[in-house]
């Protein structure tokens, strides 16, 4: 079944914000005539909010959209260990995908702290020379490794010796010990671990990183574990899946679809689904000028244009997907009939339900 051919769907990651300084971001945010579109929508549409649990899933919101709205429902385990067959090319065999990022842990206010495996800038010769220092670890534990690029492994594991917990995204930035529980389960994985960086303390590698100011890689993440899948769009296939991250290419093409980036994507697209992450970043790293300037951006290339599209006829609905920590909101924008578009819409506080929870 396709999706409505009259329908666009945005998924808005990073515009909500559970920062001390959301309550004065949504006044700036409310009084920027830059984003009026955007402003109108979230003050004229009502909000469905879903409580969201990155433990239970194992990812992401925005990755649990995603992979949800693709129809991958595991048997067992959590639906965030799906994502792992979208980032290899190979992944049409059958056996489960096992994948680790290299990383670097380091001590945070709370424990040790993973950082963000993208942000290493590893080269495809070292994850090379990282993966020959392992060997030794890998085989006296019955499992093998090969590079899938200059920053991830593919693994094959004995039965038994992993479960996946969480996805990259989704634990970077937070205390450890909340997604690697000391169990029974986690121990062989563990062990492991332990043993590939003994190895990797006096490498090369990591020696030449630090002489150049960069910090070392001391520890592998791994996550998956899923089968290979087929996207099954039950709740209507799009025509299109625009998005930077390459599993979302991935997604798209195993299925037949045709992927765009988002700047090569038309902002009324019928039928579309749209990962738009600019204020990704900015959210993140509480960078809040450029921040709204990102905001301003997206109303230019993608809010304004969709709203003339609604205007128009061209686009029958607009849904809005934010992603947050814990919550996922959607926002569903219908078109008005012509008898009620020269009334005012309907208003409501959006920033009761946009503001943190605790706000």
């Amino acid at each position: 079944m396709p999706a409505s051919p009259s329908d666009l769907t945005l998924l808005l990651p990073g515009l909500l914000s559970d920062a001390a300084i959301a309550p004065e971001l949504a006044r700036q945010l409310a009084h920027q005539p830059a984003v009026r579109t955007l402003v109108s929508w979230l003050g004229a549409a009502q909000p469905v909010q879903q409580d969201f649990d990155p433990f239970e899933a194992g990812c992401t919101s925005r990755e649990y959209w995603w992979l949800h709205r693709a129809g991958h429902r595991p048997p067992d385990g959590k639906i965030g260990a799906g994502l792992a067959p979208l980032l290899v090319d190979d992944a049409r065999d059958g056996r489960p995908v096992w994948l680790a990022d290299l990383a670097h842990v380091q001590v945070g206010r709370d424990g040790l702290v993973l950082t963000d495996p993208g942000e290493l800038g590893t080269t495809q010769g070292e994850s090379d020379a990282l993966l020959a220092a392992a060997r030794p670890a890998l085989d006296a534990h019955g499992a093998a490794a090969r590079t899938v690029g200059p920053r991830r492994w593919r693994l094959d594991l004995p039965d038994g010796a992993a479960r996946h917990t969480g996805t990259p995204d989704a634990v970077t930035g937070a205390a450890l010990d909340a997604w690697w529980p000391r169990t029974p389960e986690a121990r062989p994985w563990r062990k492991l671990v332990n043993e590939i960086q003994m190895h990797w303390h006096e490498a090369p590698v990591n020696a030449d990183r630090e002489a150049r100011g960069l910090v070392p890689v001391n520890a592998l993440w791994l996550y998956g574990g899923a089968a290979p899948w087929r996207p099954d769009w039950s709740a209507g296939r799009p025509s299109l899946v625009a998005g930077n991250a390459p599993w979302l290419r991935a997604l798209a093409e195993r299925d037949g679809l045709p992927w765009r980036r988002p700047a090569d994507a038309a902002a009324s697209q019928p039928g579309a689904l749209v990962e738009l992450d600019d204020l990704v970043l900015p959210e993140r790293t509480d960078d809040w000028r450029s921040w709204l300037d990102a905001a301003a951006r997206l109303e230019r290339d993608w809010f304004a244009p969709a709203g003339a599209a609604l205007r128009a006829g061209a686009l029958r609905q607009l849904t809005l997907v934010l992603p947050a920590r814990e919550r996922l909101v959607t926002l569903t924008i219908d078109r008005r009939p012509a008898l009620l578009r020269w009334l005012p819409s309907p208003r409501h506080d959006w920033k009761r339900w946009w503001l943190p929870q605790e706000s």
